[in-house]
C-alpha cells in the first residue's frame, strides 16, 4: 500500500483497483460489497460489507457495517 491511498497488489505489485458488487438475497435484502480487485492476477482485498433491507412500513434499514479494511487517504 502507498500512503497516497493507492493500493498495490501484494502479490504481484499492480495498482489495484476499488469495485462495488450488489447482491440481491432473500425478502428483499441487499449485500453491498467494496473490495480492491486486482486487473493482473485477480487477487481480492475485502474493504466494506454493508447489508440493508426494507421494514414493513417501506424505510431502508441497515442490517449490518462491516468495515473490514479501510485506507487512509481515500
Amino acid at each position: 500500500m502507498k500512503s497516497n491511498g493507492e493500493v498495490v497488489c501484494p502479490r504481484c505489485g499492480v495498482k489495484m483497483e476499488y469495485r462495488v458488487e450488489i447482491e440481491f438475497g432473500e425478502n428483499g435484502s441487499k449485500k453491498i460489497r467494496y473490495y480492491y480487485r486486482c486487473p493482473r492476477c485477480g487477487y481480492r482485498e475485502s474493504d466494506l460489507l454493508i447489508i440493508v433491507r426494507r421494514d414493513g412500513a417501506g424505510k431502508i434499514v441497515i442490517e449490518k457495517e462491516e468495515y473490514i479494511k479501510r485506507v487512509k487517504g481515500r
